[in-house]
């Protein structure tokens, strides 16, 4: 791999079965360290798929998926569930917190699965209430009971601290603004940019919104990507 690369895809090949035309084929695609990447394509094309392999959710069926040098298609896994948790921040379209449990708990969600209860809880908790600050969430709302009855502004917010805070190579960001208006949409991409750029963290997003091409560092159309 480059030395400047975070994540590279080589002769990737994906397929649910031989009998269905559904076929995702990369030769090779590269994201860079800090660098912000959007592929754009229509609903249905194999992005959030896409998205599920880089993640480790699926395996591919041919080819190799390296991360910061390591080819985690080859991880267990137990492994790579260990991995993820610990490199890769994920943030989804409808946000997916937990309505039961406090913010403070949907955010540090990802650290029960490292070792984070035994070792380090008070550097994460205290990461967790600086790292809020910064996105101007109060810890009164952090330690609510629940997250039920939050505003649409303050659930962005959370879901950007859950995906940063076991500090991340890279976050994978499935349409978070598909929903959301012009306002909405271009303040939730400010706080996602401006972190990622004090975290040192890569960005990987999918959208069908054309609106979104011009704001990121490369902007590459998914047909165009794998064919």
């Amino acid at each position: 791999m480059a030395p400047k690369s975070l994540l590279e895809i080589n002769n990737l090949q994906f397929y649910w079965s031989k009998l269905d035309d559904f076929l995702i084929k990369i030769d090779n695609f590269v994201i860079n360290k800090k660098e912000k990447v959007l592929i754009l394509g229509e609903s249905g094309c194999g992005k959030s798929t896409l998205l599920n392999l880089i993640g480790g959710i699926l395996l591919p069926n041919q080819g190799k998926i390296f991360i910061d040098g390591d080819i985690i298609s080859s991880l267990s896994p137990s492994s790579m569930d260990k991995y993820r948790a610990e490199h890769i921040g994920v943030i989804f379209q409808q946000f997916y917190l937990l309505d039961f449990i406090s913010p403070l708990k949907n955010i540090l969600l990802p650290c029960y699965f490292t070792n984070f209860k035994k070792k380090n809880y008070n550097f994460f908790l205290n990461r967790t209430y600086e790292l809020a600050e910064r996105l101007n969430l109060s810890r009164e709302i952090l330690n609510k009971n629940n997250s039920k009855d939050i505003s649409v502004g303050q659930r962005q917010r959370i879901s950007i601290l859950r995906a940063i805070i076991n500090m991340p190579k890279i976050i994978l960001a499935d349409e978070p603004t598909s929903s959301l208006d012009k306002k909405n949409q271009n303040s939730f991409l400010e706080m996602l940019f401006e972190v990622c750029k004090s975290e040192n963290i890569s960005l990987l997003m999918v959208s069908h919104d054309e609106r979104l091409k011009n704001k990121f560092d490369k902007t590459i159309n998914f047909r165009n990507l794998a064919v």
